[in-house]
């Protein structure tokens, strides 16, 4: 008796914290759609961001970030990529690439962009390029590690 009532109760919970977690994202997703136009064009903030439009070319390392107007990833990661964009332009070009402008299209096929936002990060003076990881977008803190990252990586390789 005592273990048909410790099932039924692990159930009813299982099922109680399911209704509540499925509340809760679809309540997040609802409060990040309803406030965004997602037909609207994403604002690029003016903190040393360049658009690029069919031609990447740089001159120091650059982030470079790969984006539609119409993905709530891209437009939750945008101010965040802004403010990095702000505190390490000395250091790092910071790029965008609207994947829906036809003159990007062969720049998107060469990166093998499938989901958005994706982030690259390239080196001209190394010859290197990497894409990084989607938990960088989440907050400032975890994409400026990601930058940091390759500032050290680049001056263990030119020493």
């Amino acid at each position: 008796m005592k273990k048909k009532f410790f099932i039924c109760l692990f159930i009813i919970a299982a099922a109680g914290l399911g209704v509540f977690a499925h509340l809760t994202l679809n309540h997040k997703t609802t409060e990040c759609t309803k406030h965004s136009n997602l037909s609207a064009p994403i604002e690029i903030p003016a903190t040393g961001i360049k658009q690029i439009n069919g031609d990447l070319k740089i001159e120091k390392p650059a982030a470079i970030m790969f984006y539609v107007d119409w993905c709530t990833y891209c437009r939750r990661f945008m101010p965040i990529f802004g403010e990095a964009a702000a505190k390490h332009n000395k250091d790092f070009d910071f790029l965008v690439v609207n994947c829906e402008h036809p003159e990007n299209e062969q720049l998107v096929k060469e990166h093998n962009i499938s989901g958005f936002p994706s982030i690259y990060i390239k080196d001209k003076d190394l010859d290197f390029e990497y894409q990084v990881s989607n938990s960088a977008t989440v907050d400032l803190q975890n994409f400026e590690k990601e930058i940091d990252k390759h500032l050290k990586l680049r001056s263990k390789l030119k020493r």
